[in-house]
Formats: structure tokens, C-alpha cells, sequence
């Protein structure tokens, strides 16, 4: 795979991002995958940030360890950053007559870094532009070193600022003054991009947040309640930028208690409705859980995981929050705990969650991380078409003949072989039942007697034996790179794990097997993490000389969860718990060290 990275650093406030969506969302329309992701401290200003791209011709995933450039806006990243090189790299900074210590004069000697210092000031200064516009002017000289036309960088620039002519054109200027820069001062200096790929040129540039948006808005869902909490914000956001468009209710809620009991509220009303919040969140929700499992209430649930506990490191990524999703609320009740992995399951998964809920009368988590909520990835335009499934509402009765056939005993009967009775909205041409949080008799009422309470427990915990016999098993991934090879075959390693492991695991994968041919490398992934099946992993199992488990907890949760089924233990685990997500590169020294 020809591929490159490019790491935009500094304080936060500075532009970082601005640059870095600018540059992504350009090499995208120039025919170019590209893979976005950006860490910050959970300070507003003055916090050190970075945005990575990863670029190339072919699919990519995930971010790599080293990258060919760093670009930084103030010393810290010179600092921080230099030794995230690449031999041969380039390190354009703006801090000046910045003075490099010796151990970093010696890296950068022995690893032929190219040093270019960008006069930011002095050029604003020269063209009477505001500091704001330095972004524009340095984003100019990255996209000029990467030998793409200008008129592709001002073209991004219209758009955004069209409606502005003074300020397009002083944007124009500042874009040819970056040009000029890099001919005069670096001439010679240059980032190679792989060849394009015009396959890539009309896909979305698109985080998992905006993609999880669009999926709650394409499943039908008329109602987004929720409390801020990063990194599940942009969710939240998003929706609410979208209300013109899809006539959604949005509400900011003064808590997620009050959050969720809206959201409950508006399911039982038979309105698609959904919440979003983090670890912290979710924790004041599990008593809405608890109830939407007794009361038999559908509930979508958007649990967006960081590092705790706690407050814990509030704008980093993790996937510690699985144990807790899987056991969530008091007592015995069924539920659905399913993680997304990518922007396009972050789209397709919400109709799955949607139609789960309503089918089988139960709440359902959907697991996603700060990776996914906030990287951006190169995803196919028909996203929405290849995942436009049916609204499945289940038991539900709406039409006239089946309201008139029901009986209040119907709403919570106990002799339905599923576990799955019928459901009527507030309103309707039928009979009342009771829906609350007390344990209750077929129609709801209270009731506290040995025998209805055991039918009751026994009636529910159906639904999730129904549920787990429908859902999917895991999905294998095999020969990626050069040799694609049925489940049929041996593998000599064995991958296993979730969420957005899933792309660095992939890229790793396909480096492995160009540096290992003779490799056999096959990776399980797990998207419905509860109830969990593990039928398919046992049968691969024996086909498996080495197992290796990854998670980005320090407890491996679904190791625990999978030996906890069906007493499975892992060959190896590699984990990781420092709040940083795993690099294609890492993994794949990881894999081969396992061998």
C-alpha cells in the first residue's frame, strides 16, 4: 500500500483542525482516501491538539505511528511532536529563531529531517491579513509541498467563503503567498502522494458522529433528547444542524435522568426517539434501563466510550464501558448491547437499533468511541441506499381489527412463546393497560404474588433467547491483503475483537501479509457484543494454531464476557488503556511478535 501521513500540531484555538479538514476534505476530492484523527486535551484554549492524516491510493482505515510531515503552529509541537518522524521527513514549524536542543539536532541529522521555519507574522503582516488567516496561508504551503494544483485549494475556499468577496480575495492571496513561499524557500522539499484513485473522489469525508446522525435520522427517529458530555456531543449536534432538514424534535435536557425519561416518554407515545451521552451519563440512566426492562418499553441508548473512572480523561478514547453496558440497571431483564466500528456502521447500525427495540420491546445500547465519533473517514456516497432497511416495528397494533380484538391481559401475557406480547399506543381505540415500573400482571396492574412474578421474569427473559437466535454471529475477516482464503482454511493467527479495533487490526492485516505471504492471518469481529454468541469462534478455534484477543481496556471485557458464555481463553491479549488508540503499524509489530 502507498501511503502517507501528514500531523497538524498545536494549541488549541489555533486552527489545527481548520487546517487539517481543509487538507483531508481536498486530497479526498483529488482522488485520495484519507483517514482523519484528532486528539485533544479537555481544556477549550491552549491545550496541545493534533489532527493525523493518513493518505493513499487504496483503502485506509487507521493512523499510523510516523508520519512523512509534521506541521506545527507553536513550539510545543516542536517539542512534542519531531520525534513522530519518519526518516526523511519534514518539519515546517512557525516559532522564531527556535533553537533545537542537542538530542533532537542529533535526530535530526542522523534521521535527514528537513527543517523549514514558515514566517507566519511577517507575511500577514505583509498582505494586512488578521492572525485567523495564517491557516489558510500554511495550509497553502502543505497542500503546494504536496504538488496539488491551487485552484483546488481555492475552489474548497469559495465555498466557504463565497458569499465574502473581500474576504475571499485577501483568502486568494494568502494562497498564492504560501505558494511563493514553498518555491523560494523549499523548493526542492516535497511530500509524495501516491498515484490518485478517482474511485475516491466522490465519497464522503464524513466522523462517525455525523454518520450516526444521519443513521438516527434515516431510521425514523423523530425525537433527540440528551445532556452534553464528550465525546458523544457531536451527536447531539449534529441532529440539531440538521432539524431543517428532517423536522426532527431536538431537546437539551437539563440531565441525562430527565434525557432519558424524555426519550422513554416519547417511545411509549410511539414516537422513534433516542439519547446520547457518555460513561458519566449513562450511569445516571441505568434506573430508566432498569424500567424500560420491566415496563417492556422499546429505548435506543447512544453510549459514547472515554477513559474513567470518573471524570477520567474526557476527550480521549476507550472501550471500558462494555462490562457496564452489558449489566446495566438493576436485576434480570433483557437487553441489546451492539458497538459500531467505522462511519458506515455508524450509519446502518442505528435502523438495526431502532428495529431491534421495538421488536423486541427492550432497551438497546449502541457502543461507540471517541475514535469513531470524532476521526473522519473516506466512506461510500451510496451509504445510504446499500443500508436503507425497512422500519420494523414489531408487535405493534395500529389498525382497526386488531385494536378491537385485544384484551388489557394482552399487553404483558406471560404464555406468549417468545416472550413478545402485543403493543398498543396511549390513545387508541382500546383496551387500558398499566405501564409502570412496578412488577405487574398481564395488564399491567400491580401484583406481587410467587406465581405472577416468576411468568413475568420468565416471560421477559424469552424475548432475549428469541433475540440471540436472530442475531448475527460474529463476522470473519480473512486474507485482506493478497490471499483471500475460506473459513474452511487454517489460519496461524487468530484475531478477535470489537468496536474500532477493527481498522488498525485490517490495515495491519493486509501490511503483514505483503511483509508475510506465507502468513495465515484471520480477524473475528464482534458487532453485538449482548447477548453474545460465540458458536462461530469455537468452530474457528480449532482451526486456529495462535488466538489473540485486542481490546482497548485493561480488563479485555469481551475475553471476560466470551469465557464467562462458554469458558474460552485467549492464547495472548494485547491491550491497551492510556486513553490512545492503537496504529496500524503498532499492531502489526504486535501480530508479528505473536507468531
Amino acid at each position: 500500500m502507498n501511503r502517507i501521513a501528514i500531523k497538524i500540531t498545536g494549541a488549541q484555538g489555533q486552527g489545527v483542525n481548520s487546517v487539517g479538514e481543509m487538507v483531508g476534505k481536498g486530497l479526498k476530492r483529488a482522488g485520495y482516501c484519507v483517514f482523519g484523527l484528532r486528539e485533544y486535551m479537555s481544556v477549550i484554549k491552549n491545550g496541545h491538539s493534533s489532527y493525523q492524516l493518513d493518505i493513499s491510493d487504496d483503502e485506509v482505515r487507521s493512523s499510523q505511528e510516523k508520519a512523512d510531515a509534521v506541521v506545527t503552529f507553536n513550539h510545543h509541537g516542536i517539542l512534542k511532536n519531531l520525534r513522530d518522524l519518519k526518516s526523511g521527513g519534514i518539519l515546517l514549524h512557525q516559532t522564531p529563531q527556535w533553537k533545537f536542543g542537542e538530542d533532537d539536532r542529533k535526530f535530526i541529522n542522523e534521521n535527514e529531517i528537513k527543517v523549514i521555519y514558515l514566517p507566519t507574522e511577517v507575511i500577514l503582516k505583509k498582505l494586512d491579513a488578521a492572525p485567523v488567516l495564517g491557516n489558510v496561508l500554511i495550509t497553502s504551503v502543505v497542500w503546494s509541498m504536496l504538488g496539488r494544483p491551487l485552484d483546488e485549494l481555492k475552489e474548497l475556499v469559495r465555498e466557504q467563503f463565497g458569499h465574502k468577496k473581500n474576504l475571499l480575495e485577501l483568502n486568494f492571496k494568502c494562497i498564492e503567498e504560501g505558494a511563493m513561499f514553498k518555491n523560494d524557500n523549499a523548493a526542492g522539499i516535497s511530500i509524495t502522494l501516491p498515484p490518485v484513485n478517482d474511485k475516491w473522489k466522490d465519497n464522503l469525508f464524513i466522523s462517525g458522529s455525523q454518520a450516526m446522525g444521519l443513521g438516527v435520522i434515516n431510521a425514523g427517529c423523530r425525537a433527540f433528547f440528551s445532556y452534553p458530555m464528550t465525546p458523544a456531543s457531536p451527536v447531539m449536534s449534529f441532529i440539531a444542524d440538521m432539524q431543517g432538514e428532517s423536522k426532527m424534535l431536538v431537546k437539551q435536557a437539563e440531565d441525562e435522568i430527565t434525557a432519558a425519561q424524555m426519550m422513554v416518554g416519547a417511545m411509549h407515545m410511539g414516537t422513534r426517539a433516542a439519547t446520547a451521552t457518555s460513561g458519566g451519563g449513562y450511569d445516571l440512566m441505568t434506573e430508566t434501563i432498569s424500567m424500560c426492562g420491566v415496563s417492556e418499553t422499546p429505548a435506543v441508548f447512544i453510549l459514547a466510550q472515554r477513559p474513567g473512572p470518573g471524570t477520567g480523561l474526557p476527550t480521549w478514547s476507550a472501550q471500558g464501558d462494555l462490562l457496564m453496558a452489558a449489566s446495566a440497571g438493576h436485576g434480570e431483564f433483557p437487553r441489546l448491547v451492539m458497538s459500531v466500528s467505522d462511519a458506515e456502521d455508524s450509519f446502518s447500525l442505528m435502523m438495526d437499533a431502532f428495529n431491534y427495540a421495538e421488536e423486541y420491546q427492550m432497551p438497546v445500547t449502541v457502543l461507540t468511541e471517541k475514535h469513531i465519533a470524532e476521526s473522519l473517514f473516506t466512506t461510500d456516497k451510496s451509504l445510504v441506499t446499500r443500508h436503507s432497511s425497512l422500519v420494523k416495528r414489531g408487535k405493534l397494533v395500529i389498525d382497526e381489527e386488531g385494536l378491537n380484538a385485544l384484551k388489557s391481559t394482552d399487553r404483558y401475557s406471560p404464555s406468549v412463546s417468545d416472550g413478545i406480547s402485543a403493543r398498543w399506543l396511549p390513545g387508541s381505540e382500546a383496551p387500558t393497560y398499566c405501564a409502570q415500573s412496578y412488577e405487574h400482571s398481564a395488564d399491567g396492574s400491580f401484583d406481587e404474588s410467587s406465581e405472577n412474578t416468576v411468568a413475568q421474569v420468565n416471560k421477559r427473559i424469552r424475548k432475549m433467547e428469541a433475540l440471540k437466535r436472530t442475531l448475527s454471529d460474529a463476522e470473519l475477516y480473512s486474507g485482506i491483503g493478497i490471499h483471500l482464503r475460506p473459513e474452511s482454511d487454517s489460519f496461524d493467527i487468530l484475531i478477535v475483537s470489537w468496536g474500532s479495533n477493527k481498522n488498525p487490526i485490517l490495515d495491519a492485516i493486509t501490511a503483514a501479509e505483503v511483509d508475510e505471504p506465507l502468513l495465515r492471518i484471520g480477524y473475528l469481529h464482534y458487532t453485538y457484543l449482548w447477548p453474545l454468541k460465540t458458536a462461530k469462534l469455537m468452530e474457528l478455534s480449532k482451526k486456529a494454531k495462535r488466538i489473540i484477543l485486542i481490546e482497548g481496556n485493561r480488563q479485555g471485557q469481551l475475553g471476560m464476557l466470551i469465557k464467562q458464555e462458554c469458558g474460552f481463553e485467549f492464547d495472548d491479549r494485547i491491550l491497551k488503556y492510556d486513553g490512545r488508540v492503537f496504529s496500524s503499524d503498532e499492531l502489526a509489530s504486535a501480530i508479528s511478535k505473536s507468531v
